[in-house]
């Protein structure tokens, strides 16, 4: 004869065990963890700060290839021209306008902005803002010839 886990009312009498409200819990937790995981990553496409190394690079190219170069020849600054810049007094025959490095790169002035140029770690000439230790900085390096020596040019945009 089989015996049935039945009672008298048709109910079973088998109640809920430790192994399956573990594996229910540890579900739970699984997917509250991988939702928690995964929305930021989902939202991340939309986050402003998406444009700042496409901004950074864009100036960097923008000085090196054209505004600072010697007959827009590329990597090869023109000493008076990079100077006149830094100094904020450009000469006439300079292919920037404006001693503004924001105007000069065609960037709006909700970003910050700060131009460098140094030779083994130490800085010749700097122009634009203070660089905040408060937020995040995007930096585009770039390697080029000033006064017949390898250099680097920072933009640092914020």
């Amino acid at each position: 004869m089989c015996r049935s886990q039945h009672s008298r009312t048709g109910r079973s009498n088998r109640a809920q065990t430790t192994i399956d409200f573990a594996i229910g819990i540890g579900l739970f937790l699984i997917t509250v963890a991988w939702i928690v995981g995964t929305v930021p990553q989902i939202l991340q496409p939309f986050d402003a700060s998406q444009e700042q190394p496409l901004v950074a690079n864009r100036a960097a190219d923008s000085l090196t290839k054209d505004l600072l170069t010697e007959d827009r020849e590329s990597s090869i600054l023109n000493e008076t021209c990079t100077m006149a810049f830094f100094d904020g007094d450009p000469p006439g025959d300079c292919h920037y306008g404006d001693p503004d490095p924001h105007t000069a790169t065609g960037l709006s002035n909700s970003y910050g902005l700060n131009i460098t140029l140094s030779k083994q770690g130490t800085t010749l000439a700097e122009t634009g803002e203070a660089v905040p230790s408060s937020t995040t900085i995007v930096s585009a390096r770039r390697a080029v010839y000033f006064d017949g020596e390898l250099h680097k040019l920072s933009v640092k945009v914020w």
